[in-house]
């Protein structure tokens, strides 16, 4: 990492010297928004399971607008029955792979039944039969409707048949804007344009991506040598001169998951078995007082320092979001109340209430390398404090959050351009598969909906029962009465520092992902000036 940031710093490609000075507006650039390789370019491996992620070198189906539309991708046209149990694609005639070869119906087939067979990344157990009637037209058979599939057929890219083994990473062939020219591990990626592309010809000979964390991605920004490096919202006012910061609203939420079961119990996460339950975060009245007692607004200055809005559910404004579940928040008042009412009290003035010889005390879990989910951490933790819960912040590892984080509670992250994360995140059903449902929460209503939700033919109902799912009068998981498995409570702005005259195409609203986030538009990337 450090010859990395040496070669930043000495110049690379289109980048300028320790100066800062602008760089020549030539037709490679540099981008530093984090490892966008998470996943090695195979769907086995997890490549699709981000937002956006598989939009520079893949294509699937289907893809996303600027107005988050499901529109044609690799299919031309295509249909759903009444029942939204047959979907067939008709697969565009100028489709071809990096190596020239044609994309056809086929391949379609190979990639979804190799990702049924394997079922860890993608659920597709839904899934009937796939069919390819020629080469040109694909058919998809449903065991019964659901109502999100339209979104994996957006995000799982599509493989090519004859030129897919163990070794696919190594050499990985797609049917995208752009092709890999060089790949190493930890450090960089390089891209160069696909010239069989059926979109034409891109702006950019060379995409050179730098794995940098954030501070070294901002040293790289002001040593000039990157045309796009994202900002932590910390540092998301910072000037620097030949850039402009470019922020993009976002569906990307941070929130607290809360073990909803008391200690001593075990269940598994990733295929192995851990620690499940917290004797303070189980009861009921504790995750609701952290709910209403937590100001969000005051959250969004420290924390986002402004680059962002407040958040109530993982999907606030979209159109499954239940406009109920919002409420006043900060009431650090009535959060002392609940927590009196429910046997919390404290008896020896500390400042800490206990029931029945337990304080309320518990660890909450952040990534030590993430700026944003620490700072959230050390303020939620000084917010809490006021009515009467101790936090203890603890910074770790991932593999240490998944160890430990069904026992405690996690700075959690979540939000996507449909509403399959609500099901993964609070059904009952997605207990231990993964990491789903990290609370281990379970009500019988809750399920009913959201299983109504993933089974509707019909977008409209199906957003129904997302939404009372949330809140069903006075039950659900969202809300101010609701059982607050997870207490959401920031959506951040995604910022960029951007080269002065690099224009970056009209996206949707961004996905989960500051590294991912950008490439719904990279093809259309461009300078304008």
């Amino acid at each position: 990492m450090a010859a990395v940031v040496l070669l930043i710093i000495t110049g690379c490609s289109g980048g300028g010297g320790e100066s800062g000075r602008p760089a020549a507006r030539g037709d490679e650039l540099t981008i530093a928004v984090g490892n966008v390789a998470g996943g090695e370019f195979d769907p086995l491996k997890g490549w699709g399971s981000r937002p956006a992620q598989i939009r520079p070198i893949h294509s699937s189906l289907l893809a996303l607008d600027a107005d988050v539309n499901f529109v044609g991708d690799l299919a031309a046209e295509y249909s759903v029955s009444d029942d939204a149990l047959r979907w067939d694609f008709t697969l565009r005639d100028d489709a071809r792979w990096s190596n020239g070869e044609p994309v056809t119906a086929q391949d379609v087939v190979f990639t979804y039944e190799l990702l049924k067979k394997d079922a860890s990344q993608f659920d597709l157990s839904f899934v009937r039969k796939i069919t390819a009637a020629d080469e040109k037209h694909v058919s998809f058979q449903l065991e019964q409707p659901r109502s999100t599939f339209v979104s994996q057929l957006s995000e799982i890219p599509i493989l090519p048949k004859d030129h897919y083994g163990p070794e696919y990473s190594s050499n990985p062939i797609g049917s995208g804007p752009y092709q890999v020219r060089s790949y190493q591990d930890g450090q960089q990626l390089i891209l160069e344009p696909n010239p069989h592309w059926y979109g034409g010809k891109v702006a950019f000979s060379s995409l050179t991506f730098l794995f940098l964390a954030e501070d070294a991605a901002l040293a790289a920004a002001r040593s000039g040598g990157v045309d796009i490096a994202y900002v932590p919202p910390a540092y998301a006012d910072q000037q620097i001169p030949g850039m402009t910061l470019q922020t993009f609203e976002s569906v990307d939420s941070r929130g607290l998951t809360l073990p909803t079961l008391p200690a001593g119990n075990t269940g598994k996460i990733r295929g192995q078995e851990v620690k499940v339950g917290n004797d303070v975060t189980a009861d009921r009245a504790v995750r609701q007082a952290l709910n209403i007692g937590l100001d969000r607004e005051g959250l969004v200055e420290l924390v986002l320092q402004g680059h962002g809005r407040p958040a109530f559910t993982l999907v606030d404004g979209l159109p499954w979001f239940n406009e109920a579940a919002a409420f006043e928040d900060g009431r650090i008042d009535d959060a002392k109340r609940l927590l009196q009412q429910a046997g919390w009290s404290d008896s020896n003035g500390d400042g800490i209430v206990e029931k029945d010889g337990t304080p309320a005390r518990f660890a909450l879990l952040y990534p030590s390398d993430d700026q944003l989910r620490s700072d959230l951490a050390l303020v939620v933790a000084e917010q809490a404090r006021a009515f009467g819960i101790e936090i203890v912040a603890q910074g770790t590892t991932w593999d240490g959050i998944y160890r430990d984080g069904k026992a405690n509670a996690v700075t959690w992250g979540g939000g996507r351009h449909h509403a399959h994360q609500l099901f993964e995140m609070y059904s009952s059903t997605a207990i231990d598969s993964g990491y789903n449902n990290m609370p281990q929460y379970s009500d019988e209503t809750v399920d009913r909906h959201l299983a109504a939700g993933l089974a509707a033919a019909d977008p409209a109902e199906a957003n129904e029962h997302w939404k009372l799912a949330q809140l069903d009068g006075e039950a659900g998981f969202a809300g101010e009465h609701g059982d607050a498995p997870i207490v959401w409570l920031i959506r951040l702005d995604h910022s960029y520092l951007v080269r002065d005259g690099l224009d970056l195409g009209k996206g949707p609203i961004q996905g989960h992902g500051h590294e991912w986030a950008l490439f719904n538009t990279l093809a259309d990337w461009n300078w304008t000036t």
